[in-house]
């Protein structure tokens, strides 16, 4: 991408409906430094926007997101935890968005892509779209606030179990699951017209719940503390080292638990 604010696009409808499109396709918008960047100045200029009632969130081409941006990996803790910080901004701003956000998951969601989706209201989902919880395949924990969001929708047990599987879900296992709300053919569509009729409710009082209800369970400032703890060990753990280079040379990695 040649302008930073590309990777990130942004088309407002006259009803208030206002589009966010992750668009890195080529990569499958892959959460780069400019795309993070982008996207969490975007949110913050549109909660501000009076003119944006709500936001659907998609992907261009044919991923929603890929989650962390694996050729800026394996550099160790001082380069990857200042750009986490910025995925924490982004979850942040989402948990106690003060307008209705809406995920159009149009392809693949894996990773830190998934942690994205879960932090919206309603996730919609299309019929080919695959859902991957497979931060340990890079060897990292969770992050993006994902055991937050997860256990928003699932049970601790069951965010447990697939987080220690690597789950990948399609759809309908995704729906199944309670992952996702609904698959839809023209998820855009259906995700802005889920969005579209919401706006009319009051919006101070939805915006007030949301964040009572974040500040009432105290969960996610103490799961993002965690994060920075917890990955900050393994951006420089052998382990994380051995995934980025298997994935790089396309072979199964082996663990060694260092």
């Amino acid at each position: 991408m040649s302008q930073a604010a590309d990777v990130v696009l942004v088309n407002h409808s006259p009803e208030g409906v206002t589009l966010v499109t992750l668009n890195d396709p080529e990569r499958r918008n892959a959460l780069s430094l400019a795309l993070r960047t982008r996207l969490l100045e975007v949110l913050r200029v549109e909660a501000a926007n009076p003119q944006t009632k709500a936001l659907v969130i998609t992907g261009a081409g044919k991923g929603f997101c890929a989650g962390g941006d694996i050729s800026a990996m394996g550099q160790g803790s001082a380069v990857s935890t200042p750009r986490m910080k910025i995925l924490h901004d982004i979850a942040r701003e989402l948990a106690v968005y003060p307008k209705p956000v809406m995920a159009a998951v149009n392809g693949a969601a894996f990773g830190a892509g998934l942690s994205l989706a879960l932090l919206c209201d309603r996730i919609f989902v299309a019929p080919e779209a695959k859902l991957g919880v497979t931060f340990g395949k890079m060897g990292l924990a969770p992050d993006t606030g994902f055991l937050w969001s997860a256990c928003r929708r699932l049970p601790r047990a069951r965010v447990l179990q697939i987080v220690m599987d690597c789950a990948i879900f399609d759809a309908p296992e995704a729906l199944d699951e309670g992952l996702v709300d609904a698959i839809a053919d023209d998820v855009v569509e259906v995700a802005r017209a889920a969005a579209l009729a919401l706006i009319p409710a009051a919006p101070l009082p939805f915006a007030l719940a949301r964040r009572a209800l974040v500040e009432m369970d105290g969960g996610l400032e103490l799961c993002l503390s965690h994060e920075l703890r917890d990955q900050g060990v393994l951006y420089d753990s052998a382990d994380h080292l051995e995934a980025v280079a298997a994935f790089k040379e396309k072979r199964t990695a082996v663990f060694s638990g260092r």
